[in-house]
């Protein structure tokens, strides 16, 4: 019952950004994927592993009275999509960021399924790699980042983000980074306000960094925070081009 409300709240919150999906000659696949098969998501400079099904098209857009089109959103209906298509991997062809006076982002992305266990090892072995710790092998704390890329939609909006019951760490404000030094390790839960409440919670490990993309999305009266956990070799890349 639990799943079934989750996938429910996951496409009632995404069909409000008026996502559009055109089928390839593949179509939809019969079966979608349990929960414990492991989704792959490929960057648009990234190459889709050989043996690769192509399976269908997903575009991602909204008009501009939509809600709930932020970044987490989009990306988990992506997710979603896969999983009900049958698709293990994700290619993002094109990420767009909300244009002046519409908070939605328009997100592109190729479904492929691919059998090949060589093949994903193969993936799974590069993004592990990639995703690696540049901490010293012997720190012992870790790193929390958290970044906000620029955008035009809520760019007067800013929140703090806490930990626990700890107070304040740091803001999320537009176009801004922070990083947070951690050294009471298991998970913790970060989470910021407006006038409603997102959050994440990460298991932190002594030496290993961890990266929170932070953004804002469109609600009914206000931007609303909008926290998302992202791969590390893609926070890093997008925090150096902030810099």
């Amino acid at each position: 019952m639990k799943r079934i409300l989750y996938l429910l709240s996951v496409a009632l919150a995404c069909w409000q950004c008026a996502q559009k999906a055109s089928t390839s000659t593949a179509g939809f696949r019969a079966n979608p994927l349990a929960d414990s098969v492991h989704v792959y998501t490929l960057q648009p400079d990234e190459s889709v592993p050989e043996k690769s099904e192509f399976v269908r098209d997903i575009v991602m857009g909204a008009s501009l009275f939509s809600n709930n089109c932020g970044y987490k959103n989009l990306m988990n209906y992506a997710r979603f999509q896969a999983k009900q298509s049958g698709a293990n991997v994700i290619h993002f062809t094109e990420i767009k960021r909300p244009a002046l006076g519409n908070g939605c982002y328009h997100i592109s992305a190729r479904l492929y399924k691919n059998d090949d266990a060589a093949q994903l090892g193969k993936l799974a072995g590069a993004q592990e790699l990639a995703n690696q710790s540049r901490l010293p092998k012997d720190a012992d704390y870790a790193i929390v980042y958290f970044y906000r890329p620029k955008d035009f939609e809520g760019a007067a909006i800013g929140y703090n983000i806490k930990m626990d019951d700890q107070g304040t760490i740091g803001r999320a404000s537009n176009g801004h980074q922070f990083q947070y030094k951690i050294t009471s390790f298991g998970k913790h839960r970060f989470f910021g306000k407006t006038k409603k409440q997102d959050s994440v919670t990460l298991d932190i490990q002594k030496g290993q960094e961890y990266f929170v993309r932070c953004g804002v999305t469109k609600g009914n009266s206000i931007s609303l925070p909008d926290m998302y956990v992202i791969e590390n070799y893609v926070g890093i890349r997008e925090l150096a081009e902030m810099q």
